[in-house]
């Protein structure tokens, strides 16, 4: 079992990167965690989740979301955040459900799309991608966050 907190900085406790410490293109290398039974059930009760919803062919898939108190693991484990940061808005694409009932490896791996301002704000677009160890595609997303100065 692998919490966030274990695998990712948090705010202060390392100097953090400046919007112009990002690098378009730069690849964030690799993480991975694990979801077991234990943390898909956690998240079930933390969100109020119907598990009703996340059943397929009756087997008890974990909800997808799961995934999201892991989603800047990658990105801060190359860039450490800086104080302030705001999420400004992530697009998710869900490809395979992760099985509640059995423990998951995730490799989590992405890289920097673009860095743009817009109404005087600097803001950076990074893509992930979640996937099992053997390979399989569990999701992808792109996520826009502003950097303050």
């Amino acid at each position: 079992m692998t919490r966030p907190s274990e695998i990712k900085p948090r705010e202060d406790s390392t100097p953090g990167t400046p919007y112009a410490g990002f690098a378009i293109g730069r690849d964030l290398g690799e993480t991975r965690f694990t979801i077991t039974p234990e943390i898909a059930e956690e998240y079930f009760r933390a969100v109020d989740a119907d598990r009703a919803l996340y059943r397929i062919d009756g087997r008890q898939a974990a909800a997808p979301n799961v995934l999201f108190p892991y989603m800047t693991c990658a990105l801060y484990r190359t860039y450490p955040p800086i104080q302030g940061i705001v999420m400004g808005e992530v697009e998710i694409e869900f490809h395979h459900p992760i099985w509640a009932d059995e423990d998951t490896e995730v490799v989590a791996t992405g890289r920097i799309l673009d860095k743009f301002e817009r109404k005087g704000r600097r803001y950076v677009r990074w893509e992930e991608e979640f996937r099992r160890a053997d390979g399989q595609l569990l999701a992808k997303l792109v996520n826009t966050f502003h950097v303050p100065e």
